[in-house]
């Protein structure tokens, strides 16, 4: 009797089990990547909102300067990507200052069947904005 050759059935088998793996693999993957794109720009803003504070501290309180500063921190080629807000002192001179910014999707299409730009990203929600904030105690005014 003549011995079957299954080599060629095993490698049609593991083109398919590949296959199969990759269509689980390579959406996780784009998931990581988006979201650790998220949490550094996330630690971003953080950054960008202390180094505010601090200058709020510094300079006695004085907000001339620092949301520009802010949004040069944040997003040196567009500042305007990045909205800052700084609260007036409050009753124990605390000062809040709070950095807002929409986070753009690496992976999403550019565009849909009408060629008009898509905002859904990855996961098919709305792009999401982020926001960091830092509270800190000004020293006493004069």
């Amino acid at each position: 009797m003549r011995q079957r050759d299954t080599t060629h059935g095993q490698r049609g088998i593991a083109a398919m089990e590949m296959a199969i793996g990759l269509l689980v693999l390579v959406p996780l993957l784009m998931v990581l990547l988006e979201g650790a794109r998220a949490l550094l720009q996330y630690s971003t803003l953080q950054n960008a909102a202390m180094e505010g504070a601090r200058m709020l501290v510094r300079d006695g309180g004085d907000t001339s300067g620092v949301a520009s500063y802010i949004q040069h921190l944040v997003s040196p080629d567009d500042p305007d990507a990045t909205s800052v807000n700084i609260s007036d002192r409050d009753a124990n001179n605390n000062v809040t200052v709070q950095v807002d910014h929409v986070f753009t999707a690496f992976f999403q299409p550019s565009s849909d069947a009408q060629s008009q730009s898509s905002t859904s990203n990855t996961l098919g929600t709305d792009p999401f904005t982020l926001s960091a904030g830092v509270t800190v105690a000004l020293p006493e005014t004069n």
